[in-house]
Parts: structure tokens; sequence; C-alpha cells
């Protein structure tokens, strides 16, 4: 087995279009949160009904209680959960997202500009996401979805070889990788 190096160090979030569902007579946008850990690729998806910030936050506080705990640092690319503005070197974060990670202890980090490519672990996620899962996928609504979703990320998802040792699948990885994460708040 690999040294530790890389264990529970780095995750990657993105949100993610699976285009539009009936709400009654509305049409809402189907978003997929999706946090990977960089060096298991142990992958966590939920769906909403938008991109807000109680949303964005569900999704974390949900991922980090699916793996039992949570990576030193999380990368993002720009979206405005996270980055309210740059100048240069210089990162504005958005406030709620660091009151946040002081609760949880964790470093959110943004991804250079159009540098899209430092979180390709995410990106690769998502594709595998539309290919694997979402494909034909049958649901009766939102609850039902999510469930599906989260067999998945425990099934199908963790069965898959895992990209940094061949020799094991993602969920071996992840117990590797599981106890350097970061503690829950209160644990």
């Amino acid at each position: 087995m690999p040294s530790p190096r890389g264990y529970g160090e780095q995750g990657q979030v993105d949100w993610a279009h699976f285009g539009r569902i009936a709400v009654g007579r509305a049409q809402r946008a189907l978003m997929a949160f999706v946090l990977v850990l960089s060096w298991s690729r142990r992958v966590f998806l939920r769906f909403y009904l938008d991109q807000r910030m109680g949303s964005f936050l569900d999704g974390h506080a949900r991922a980090f209680d699916f793996f039992e705990g949570l990576p030193r640092v999380l990368l993002y690319d720009n979206l405005k959960s996270a980055v309210l503005e740059r100048r240069g070197d210089v990162i504005r974060f958005n406030e709620t997202l660091l009151a946040f990670a002081s609760h949880y202890t964790f470093e959110p980090r943004p991804v250079a500009i159009q540098r899209g490519n430092e979180k390709g672990r995410v990106e690769r996620t998502i594709q595998y996401v539309r290919t694997s899962f979402f494909p034909a996928r049958v649901w009766t609504d939102l609850d039902d979805l999510n469930h599906q979703a989260l067999e998945w990320c425990r099934g199908i998802a963790a069965d898959r070889r895992c990209p940094e040792d061949r020799s094991m699948s993602v969920g071996e990885a992840f117990v590797a990788e599981q106890p350097p994460l970061l503690a829950l708040p209160g644990d």
C-alpha cells in the first residue's frame, strides 16, 4: 500500500446541472452537489433544486457525515458560494462559507481563474455521474433520487478501481483514507 501522504488532505467540490424537473406546475433546475476525496476518489452526490448557500452548506454537512470526517482542504472553482471577488491574488471569500469552514476546521481554497484542471478529480467524477448513475434513471421524487444517489455512492461508485492504486477499489482506498480525515465537530 502507498504511503499515507495525501490521505485525507484534500477534497474537491462542484455543482453540476442535470436538466430541469417539474415541481407542481413549475420547472426547476436539477443540480447535483458533488464532493470527492482527492486520494481515494470516494464520492458524495446529492441533488438539489437550486444552488443557494443553504443547499451548498447542506451538501457539505451531509458529505462530512457520509465520510465520517472531512479533508483538511476543499478546492472550489470561482462559484459565488465560495468566492465573491478576485483581484489578482487577493480573494474575498463568501463570509458564510468562511464561518462554516471555521466551524468544521477545513481550509477553503479556490483554484486559479481558468484553471479547471486544478480540480480535475471532481470534473471527472461529474462525468462519471453523468455516465454511470444518471442515464435512464427513474425516480419518483427528489427524496427517492437522493436515496438512489446515496446507494450508488456506497455501491457502484465505491466498487470501481481506485485511480491512485489500481490494486484496490475506491471503497478499500477509503478505508485507508478515512482515519486521517478531520473529526466532525463534537467528536
